[in-house]
Protein backbone atom coordinates (compact mmCIF):
# COMPACT_ATOMS: atom_id res chain seq x y z
CA UNK A 1 0.00 0.00 0.00
CA UNK A 2 1.24 3.41 -1.06
CA UNK A 3 2.06 5.59 1.78
CA UNK A 4 0.52 9.20 1.46
CA UNK A 5 2.76 11.14 -0.18
CA UNK A 6 3.26 8.31 -3.36
CA UNK A 7 -0.30 8.16 -3.55
CA UNK A 8 -0.29 12.37 -4.08
CA UNK A 9 2.38 12.59 -6.61
CA UNK A 10 0.11 9.35 -8.78
CA UNK A 11 -3.29 11.01 -8.35
CA UNK A 12 -1.71 14.06 -9.87
CA UNK A 13 0.38 12.43 -12.47
CA UNK A 14 -2.86 9.44 -13.80
CA UNK A 15 -5.90 11.40 -12.43
CA UNK A 16 -6.64 12.91 -15.70
CA UNK A 17 -6.68 9.68 -17.50
CA UNK A 18 -9.50 8.86 -15.50
CA UNK A 19 -12.05 11.65 -17.54
CA UNK A 20 -13.57 12.10 -20.22
CA UNK A 21 -11.58 12.62 -23.69
CA UNK A 22 -13.07 16.45 -24.00
CA UNK A 23 -10.79 16.98 -19.87
CA UNK A 24 -7.37 16.58 -22.29
CA UNK A 25 -6.87 20.63 -22.23
CA UNK A 26 -7.10 20.78 -18.52
CA UNK A 27 -4.55 20.21 -15.71
CA UNK A 28 -4.59 19.36 -11.88
CA UNK A 29 -3.70 22.58 -9.57
CA UNK A 30 -2.91 21.66 -5.99
CA UNK A 31 -3.46 24.08 -3.12
CA UNK A 32 -3.95 24.26 0.36
CA UNK A 33 -7.98 24.66 1.02
CA UNK A 34 -9.00 26.00 4.47
CA UNK A 35 -12.24 24.43 5.64
CA UNK A 36 -14.03 25.16 8.94
CA UNK A 37 -11.71 24.31 11.38
CA UNK A 38 -9.16 22.25 9.49
CA UNK A 39 -6.98 22.77 6.74
CA UNK A 40 -7.34 20.25 3.65
CA UNK A 41 -5.03 19.70 0.26
CA UNK A 42 -7.58 20.71 -2.64
CA UNK A 43 -6.95 19.45 -5.90
CA UNK A 44 -8.83 21.55 -8.71
CA UNK A 45 -9.46 20.81 -12.34
CA UNK A 46 -9.02 24.07 -14.60
CA UNK A 47 -8.50 24.64 -18.67
CA UNK A 48 -4.82 25.20 -19.24
CA UNK A 49 -3.38 28.90 -18.82
CA UNK A 50 -6.62 29.67 -17.12
CA UNK A 51 -5.69 33.11 -14.80
CA UNK A 52 -8.80 32.52 -12.38
CA UNK A 53 -10.99 29.58 -12.01
CA UNK A 54 -13.91 29.92 -9.49
CA UNK A 55 -16.14 27.79 -9.48
CA UNK A 56 -14.34 24.20 -10.06
CA UNK A 57 -14.85 21.53 -8.08
CA UNK A 58 -12.41 20.76 -5.26
CA UNK A 59 -11.61 17.33 -4.31
CA UNK A 60 -9.17 16.39 -1.09
CA UNK A 61 -6.04 14.15 -1.10
CA UNK A 62 -6.53 13.30 2.96
CA UNK A 63 -10.24 11.92 1.79
CA UNK A 64 -9.16 10.01 -0.84
CA UNK A 65 -6.41 8.12 0.95
CA UNK A 66 -8.86 7.61 3.55
CA UNK A 67 -11.18 5.88 0.55
CA UNK A 68 -7.72 4.29 -0.52
CA UNK A 69 -6.64 2.83 2.66
CA UNK A 70 -10.54 1.38 3.28
CA UNK A 71 -10.54 -0.23 -0.47
CA UNK A 72 -6.79 -0.63 -0.99
CA UNK A 73 -7.70 -0.18 -5.04
CA UNK A 74 -6.13 3.54 -6.22
CA UNK A 75 -8.24 2.76 -9.29
CA UNK A 76 -11.40 2.45 -7.59
CA UNK A 77 -11.14 5.47 -5.93
CA UNK A 78 -10.04 7.39 -8.86
CA UNK A 79 -13.22 6.14 -10.18
CA UNK A 80 -15.53 7.06 -8.24
CA UNK A 81 -13.53 10.32 -7.87
CA UNK A 82 -13.93 10.96 -11.66
CA UNK A 83 -17.80 10.11 -11.00
CA UNK A 84 -18.14 12.44 -8.11
CA UNK A 85 -16.41 15.11 -10.40
CA UNK A 86 -18.92 14.84 -13.25
CA UNK A 87 -22.09 14.95 -11.21
CA UNK A 88 -20.25 18.16 -9.26
CA UNK A 89 -19.42 20.00 -12.73
CA UNK A 90 -23.52 19.98 -13.84
CA UNK A 91 -23.70 22.39 -10.99
CA UNK A 92 -21.18 24.40 -12.32
CA UNK A 93 -21.55 26.90 -15.42
CA UNK A 94 -19.80 25.76 -18.70
CA UNK A 95 -16.95 28.25 -18.91
CA UNK A 96 -15.78 28.54 -15.47
CA UNK A 97 -12.89 30.22 -16.98
CA UNK A 98 -14.65 33.06 -17.33
CA UNK A 99 -17.00 32.90 -14.47
CA UNK A 100 -17.00 36.65 -12.75
CA UNK A 101 -17.73 36.93 -8.72
CA UNK A 102 -19.55 40.50 -9.92
CA UNK A 103 -21.87 38.69 -11.83
CA UNK A 104 -23.17 36.40 -8.80
CA UNK A 105 -23.33 39.53 -6.62
CA UNK A 106 -26.63 38.24 -5.19
CA UNK A 107 -24.99 35.53 -4.43
CA UNK A 108 -22.65 36.32 -1.74
CA UNK A 109 -23.21 35.09 1.73
CA UNK A 110 -22.01 34.60 4.76
CA UNK A 111 -20.36 32.05 6.91
CA UNK A 112 -19.62 32.36 10.69
CA UNK A 113 -16.27 30.63 11.57
CA UNK A 114 -14.50 30.23 15.04
CA UNK A 115 -11.18 32.58 15.22
CA UNK A 116 -9.01 30.62 16.84
CA UNK A 117 -9.70 27.35 14.98
CA UNK A 118 -9.42 28.93 11.76
CA UNK A 119 -6.24 31.03 11.95
CA UNK A 120 -5.11 29.91 8.05
CA UNK A 121 -8.61 30.20 6.57
CA UNK A 122 -8.94 33.72 7.91
CA UNK A 123 -5.12 34.78 6.92
CA UNK A 124 -6.42 34.51 3.24
CA UNK A 125 -9.63 35.75 3.36
CA UNK A 126 -11.48 39.43 3.78
CA UNK A 127 -12.79 39.00 7.01
CA UNK A 128 -14.48 41.07 9.79
CA UNK A 129 -14.41 39.70 13.72
CA UNK A 130 -17.26 39.30 15.98
CA UNK A 131 -16.59 38.52 19.80
CA UNK A 132 -14.55 34.94 19.72
CA UNK A 133 -16.06 34.59 15.70
CA UNK A 134 -15.56 35.64 12.34
CA UNK A 135 -16.88 36.47 9.60
CA UNK A 136 -15.83 35.29 5.96
CA UNK A 137 -18.02 35.11 3.07
CA UNK A 138 -18.83 32.55 0.46
CA UNK A 139 -20.62 32.25 -3.19
CA UNK A 140 -23.09 29.84 -3.15
CA UNK A 141 -23.39 27.77 -6.22
CA UNK A 142 -26.22 25.88 -6.32
CA UNK A 143 -28.50 24.99 -3.50
CA UNK A 144 -30.77 21.71 -3.46
CA UNK A 145 -32.17 18.46 -1.67
CA UNK A 146 -28.65 17.14 -2.26
CA UNK A 147 -26.89 19.97 -0.17
CA UNK A 148 -25.08 23.61 -0.90
CA UNK A 149 -22.09 24.15 -3.08
CA UNK A 150 -19.82 27.26 -3.23
CA UNK A 151 -16.63 28.81 -2.74
CA UNK A 152 -15.17 30.85 -0.11
CA UNK A 153 -13.87 34.32 -1.35
CA UNK A 154 -10.37 34.95 -0.77
CA UNK A 155 -8.22 38.21 -0.90
CA UNK A 156 -6.95 37.34 -4.33
CA UNK A 157 -10.91 36.95 -5.58
CA UNK A 158 -12.19 40.17 -3.86
CA UNK A 159 -9.45 42.18 -5.14
CA UNK A 160 -9.83 41.01 -8.98
CA UNK A 161 -13.33 41.85 -8.66
CA UNK A 162 -12.72 45.34 -6.10
CA UNK A 163 -14.74 44.12 -3.23
CA UNK A 164 -13.34 45.37 -0.23
CA UNK A 165 -14.78 43.81 3.00
CA UNK A 166 -17.71 46.44 4.21
CA UNK A 167 -19.05 45.66 0.78
CA UNK A 168 -18.91 41.94 0.65
CA UNK A 169 -20.39 42.14 4.60
CA UNK A 170 -23.59 44.50 3.54
CA UNK A 171 -23.75 42.02 0.37
CA UNK A 172 -24.02 38.94 2.61
CA UNK A 173 -26.17 40.47 5.35
CA UNK A 174 -28.98 41.24 2.22
CA UNK A 175 -28.34 37.26 0.25
CA UNK A 176 -27.75 35.08 3.24
CA UNK A 177 -31.44 36.05 4.83
CA UNK A 178 -32.71 35.68 1.19
CA UNK A 179 -31.00 32.50 -0.25
CA UNK A 180 -31.25 31.12 3.45
CA UNK A 181 -34.54 32.17 5.20
CA UNK A 182 -34.12 32.25 8.93
CA UNK A 183 -37.17 30.08 10.73
CA UNK A 184 -37.67 29.61 15.25
CA UNK A 185 -39.04 26.69 16.40
CA UNK A 186 -40.02 25.30 19.96
CA UNK A 187 -37.35 22.71 20.65
CA UNK A 188 -39.97 19.80 21.69
CA UNK A 189 -40.35 20.64 17.17
CA UNK A 190 -37.19 19.77 16.84
CA UNK A 191 -36.86 16.77 19.25
CA UNK A 192 -40.46 15.83 17.87
CA UNK A 193 -38.97 15.45 14.28
CA UNK A 194 -35.82 13.49 15.60
CA UNK A 195 -37.70 10.55 17.44
CA UNK A 196 -39.87 10.33 14.82
CA UNK A 197 -36.81 10.43 12.11
CA UNK A 198 -34.85 7.62 14.42
CA UNK A 199 -38.22 5.87 14.99
CA UNK A 200 -38.30 6.53 18.04
CA UNK A 201 -41.54 7.39 19.06
CA UNK A 202 -44.92 5.61 18.29
CA UNK A 203 -46.36 9.20 18.95
CA UNK A 204 -48.46 10.42 16.08
CA UNK A 205 -48.15 14.58 17.19
CA UNK A 206 -46.29 16.34 18.78
CA UNK A 207 -48.62 17.07 21.65
CA UNK A 208 -49.04 13.39 22.23
CA UNK A 209 -45.51 13.27 22.71
CA UNK A 210 -45.07 16.13 24.89
CA UNK A 211 -48.28 16.51 26.75
CA UNK A 212 -47.86 19.95 28.43
CA UNK A 213 -46.67 21.79 24.96
CA UNK A 214 -49.39 24.65 25.29
CA UNK A 215 -49.10 24.92 28.99
CA UNK A 216 -45.05 25.83 29.63
CA UNK A 217 -45.01 29.66 30.50
CA UNK A 218 -42.86 32.20 28.36
CA UNK A 219 -40.09 32.38 30.11
CA UNK A 220 -38.94 28.85 30.10
CA UNK A 221 -40.09 27.55 26.34
CA UNK A 222 -36.19 26.93 24.33
CA UNK A 223 -35.78 27.88 20.81
CA UNK A 224 -33.54 26.42 17.89
CA UNK A 225 -32.98 29.16 15.54
CA UNK A 226 -31.86 28.04 11.94
CA UNK A 227 -32.56 28.31 8.32
CA UNK A 228 -34.65 26.61 5.92
CA UNK A 229 -31.60 24.19 4.78
CA UNK A 230 -30.33 23.82 8.25
CA UNK A 231 -27.08 24.85 6.88
CA UNK A 232 -24.71 27.42 8.48
CA UNK A 233 -28.05 28.32 10.41
CA UNK A 234 -25.21 29.62 13.29
CA UNK A 235 -25.57 32.91 11.26
CA UNK A 236 -28.54 34.03 12.67
CA UNK A 237 -26.58 35.42 14.98
CA UNK A 238 -25.59 38.38 12.94
CA UNK A 239 -29.07 39.52 12.40
CA UNK A 240 -29.62 41.02 16.06
CA UNK A 241 -33.32 42.15 15.11
CA UNK A 242 -34.66 38.33 14.35
CA UNK A 243 -32.63 37.36 17.34
CA UNK A 244 -34.51 40.36 19.05
CA UNK A 245 -38.33 39.43 18.18
CA UNK A 246 -38.19 36.25 19.90
CA UNK A 247 -36.38 37.70 23.01
CA UNK A 248 -39.29 39.90 23.10
CA UNK A 249 -41.53 37.11 23.03
CA UNK A 250 -39.61 35.73 25.50
CA UNK A 251 -39.91 39.25 27.95
CA UNK A 252 -36.34 38.58 29.44
CA UNK A 253 -32.55 39.04 28.18
CA UNK A 254 -32.09 35.77 26.76
CA UNK A 255 -28.83 33.69 26.78
CA UNK A 256 -27.81 32.13 22.95
CA UNK A 257 -26.25 29.13 22.80
CA UNK A 258 -24.12 27.67 19.59
CA UNK A 259 -24.71 23.92 19.49
CA UNK A 260 -23.41 23.62 15.92
CA UNK A 261 -22.66 26.17 13.04
CA UNK A 262 -25.73 24.88 11.86
CA UNK A 263 -28.26 26.17 14.82
CA UNK A 264 -28.23 28.19 17.83
CA UNK A 265 -30.42 27.47 20.92
CA UNK A 266 -32.19 30.30 22.89
CA UNK A 267 -33.66 30.62 26.32
CA UNK A 268 -34.12 32.88 29.20
CA UNK A 269 -31.85 34.35 31.89
CA UNK A 270 -33.86 34.58 34.46
CA UNK A 271 -35.83 30.93 33.77
CA UNK A 272 -32.47 28.82 33.34
CA UNK A 273 -29.92 30.25 35.49
CA UNK A 274 -26.27 30.90 35.43
CA UNK A 275 -24.30 30.97 32.78
CA UNK A 276 -21.51 28.90 34.02
CA UNK A 277 -23.25 25.63 34.10
CA UNK A 278 -24.61 26.62 29.98
CA UNK A 279 -20.81 27.21 29.10
CA UNK A 280 -20.16 23.48 30.75
CA UNK A 281 -23.30 22.22 28.51
CA UNK A 282 -22.07 23.61 25.44
CA UNK A 283 -18.11 22.46 25.64
CA UNK A 284 -19.19 19.02 26.60
CA UNK A 285 -22.29 18.80 23.73
CA UNK A 286 -19.36 19.39 21.71
CA UNK A 287 -16.63 17.69 22.58
CA UNK A 288 -19.07 14.68 22.83
CA UNK A 289 -22.04 15.25 19.98
CA UNK A 290 -20.71 17.04 17.51
CA UNK A 291 -18.31 16.83 14.86
CA UNK A 292 -15.26 18.85 15.05
CA UNK A 293 -15.96 19.91 11.67
CA UNK A 294 -19.10 21.51 12.70
CA UNK A 295 -18.30 23.00 15.88
CA UNK A 296 -18.47 27.21 16.55
CA UNK A 297 -17.25 27.84 19.78
CA UNK A 298 -17.60 27.01 23.60
CA UNK A 299 -18.80 30.13 24.14
CA UNK A 300 -22.14 31.47 25.69
CA UNK A 301 -23.76 34.78 24.41
CA UNK A 302 -26.24 37.28 26.01
CA UNK A 303 -28.92 39.25 23.80
CA UNK A 304 -29.82 42.38 26.17
CA UNK A 305 -33.32 43.14 25.68
CA UNK A 306 -33.36 47.02 26.64
CA UNK A 307 -30.47 47.76 23.76
CA UNK A 308 -30.51 45.08 21.44
CA UNK A 309 -27.19 43.83 22.01
CA UNK A 310 -25.53 40.48 21.65
CA UNK A 311 -22.13 39.47 23.73
CA UNK A 312 -19.71 37.24 24.78
CA UNK A 313 -19.76 36.02 28.40
CA UNK A 314 -16.54 36.04 29.61
CA UNK A 315 -17.56 35.79 33.23
CA UNK A 316 -20.31 33.70 34.51
CA UNK A 317 -23.72 35.58 35.27
CA UNK A 318 -25.11 34.54 38.80
CA UNK A 319 -28.32 32.85 39.27
CA UNK A 320 -31.37 35.04 38.83
CA UNK A 321 -32.89 35.17 42.22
Amino acid sequence: MMNYENFKKRVMREFLDYLPERYAECELEIRKVPKMNECLTGVVIKPKNAKHTYCSPTFYMERMYEQYKDCGSFEKVMANQAIYLEQSLKFVPNDIAKVSISEMRDRIVFQLVNTEKNKEMIKLCPHRDIMDLSVVYRVIVNIDNDGVSGYLITHDLAEVEDLNENLLYNLAKKNTKKLFPLKCERIENTMFRMMQRCGGTDEKNLEDAFPEFDNIPEKQKVYIISNKYEFFGANAILYGDYIGEIANRIGTDCYILPSSVHDLVLLSVEAFGESSKLLELVKETNEEHVKPSERLSDSVYIYNLIDGTINRISEPVEEAS
